[in-house]
């Protein structure tokens, strides 16, 4: 088994967090594939695979702050089978892509739902419905569109953590 693991992508740099995977378990990497893509206090990079295999497990969600040097997935090298107990992905929902509809699969929403993330701006094939079967009901949409009104405006805290980055670059070059 091969640890994925977020690497120094900067001198400065002791954490970063997730943005967005661009893989899925079960889905075969090679060297030089972009695997996901993390928010630094400079900029958003794309991680690359140092090895070949296939994606077995995402261990961290998209939103997490996590330490230089942190498993982030976990690979199968080729040939290697998974083995043993199963694993936490069986337990608990996939990591990857939003619980939308399949491609050819209309998702199912409510009208009043659908109106009302189209105001609020809220993505419905990343939300996972609480209706019958499955369906995106209004509560879930409210929910989303509180969380999202609720959440730091992402330009302001790049732009501070910008400012943060610098300082700290500033002043380490002024002591030493």
């Amino acid at each position: 088994m091969i640890e994925f693991k977020l690497p120094s992508l900067g001198a400065d740099m002791d954490e970063a967090k997730l943005l967005e995977w661009r893989v899925a378990p079960g889905q075969p990497v090679r060297k030089g594939d972009v695997l996901a893509i993390v928010d630094t206090s400079k900029a958003a990079v794309e991680v690359e695979s140092w090895d070949e295999g296939t994606v077995h497990e995402l261990l961290t969600r998209p939103g997490e702050t996590i330490a230089v040097g942190t498993t982030m997935a976990l690979l199968l090298a080729p040939g290697e089978r998974a083995g043993g107990a199963p694993s936490a992905e069986a337990a608990s929902p996939p990591v990857a892509p939003a619980a939308g509809a399949t491609a050819g699969e209309r998702r199912r929403i409510s009208p009043a739902a659908r109106k009302r993330a189209e105001e609020a701006g809220v993505d419905v094939a990343a939300l996972r419905g609480t209706g019958p079967g499955g369906a995106l009901a209004l509560a879930d949409v409210e929910r989303a569109a509180a969380a999202r009104a609720s959440a730091p405006q992402p330009t302001a805290d790049r732009q501070a953590a910008m400012r943060r980055a610098i300082a700290a670059a500033m002043s380490r070059s002024k002591r030493e």
